[in-house]
């Protein structure tokens, strides 16, 4: 991070096909959080007229130095790549894919009921260390029931651990540098005060209702990124609806960044192998089949 001082982010709106997104990270002012190099969230979407989870081929791409995580919190999401992985989570689920020295993938948000056409989601991208940028490729699917999920003290609600440790309770993911993503699900007229560790690197996500955190109103697609070395983070949701909140980050990445376009490396020499790659084909092609 690059202040000592709380920051706000509004993001920028942009089309993924038909789809219209917020990307809230990296922005001018910030590029990571912890290892997280990249948060996007794609505005709930109605696919009623969109049953199928195959993927056209139109917006398959390639990914190196960086694993995705894309969370569910509306529909289905499918997912396909050239290691031959293919799977689908629905609500509640998510994907997560190691792009480690090369890959190729697609996804496919659809419906499968007619009374919930809505998609809804989140991408968020880990900035893996130099040396797991150099690995094989890896990907699992955890569905909703398989996601760690904690009672909040006094009836306030729950959290859900995406990835990462919380307390005694963690993520079957792997990490890499002490990342973390968790989506508290906030009860009405609660509040849960949160102890981040020391020395992390924390931001918080809020995708429609708003909520008080530090006594600072966030929601509605913006994003806060806590003051250094803050010492407690209190959620407040004074509202008359459950309120969804993600709270994400970890220990600062040390090694350069560079970023372009679906390749995030240590150096612009490794940007220029990863499209040497892609344009050689080394990545693949994906069998949807």
């Amino acid at each position: 991070m690059e202040s000592n001082k709380a920051l706000f982010y509004r993001g920028i709106n942009s089309k993924t096909g038909k789809f219209l997104v917020n990307c809230l990270l990296p922005s001018r002012r910030l590029q990571s959080v912890g290892s997280i190099v990249f948060l996007e969230h794609l505005y709930p979407v109605d696919l009623r007229y969109d049953h199928s989870p195959l993927p056209s081929g139109d917006f398959a791409h390639p990914h190196r130095g960086i694993a995705t995580l894309n969370y569910v919190l509306s529909g289905s999401l499918s997912h396909y790549d050239s290691r031959g992985y293919h799977d689908i989570v629905n609500a509640g689920g998510l994907q997560w894919m190691k792009s480690g020295n090369g890959i190729m993938h697609d996804e496919k948000p659809f419906t499968r009921e007619k009374d919930r056409p809505i998609f809804h989601s989140l991408q968020f991208w880990v900035n893996l260390p130099g040396i797991h940028k150099k690995e094989d490729p890896e990907y699992a699917a955890i569905q909703s029931e398989d996601v760690p999920e904690v009672q909040l003290p006094d009836h306030g609600g729950i959290i859900r651990i995406l990835l990462g440790e919380f307390g005694v309770w963690k993520s079957s993911l792997p990490t890499f540098n002490s990342e973390f993503i968790y989506h508290i699900r906030l009860n009405p007229n609660s509040r849960f005060s949160f102890l981040p560790r020391q020395g992390d690197e924390v931001a918080a996500f809020v995708p429609s209702s708003e909520v008080v955190i530090n006594d600072i109103v966030l929601g509605n697609s913006k994003m806060l990124v806590l003051e250094e070395n803050v010492r407690e983070i209190v959620f407040q949701n004074d509202k008359i609806s459950v309120a969804d909140i993600f709270v994400f980050g970890g220990k600062p990445y040390k090694e350069p960044i560079v970023v372009e376009g679906p390749f995030v490396m240590n150096s612009d020499a490794g940007i220029a192998d990863a499209y040497k790659d892609f344009f050689t084909g080394a990545y693949g092609c994906i069998d949807y089949l």
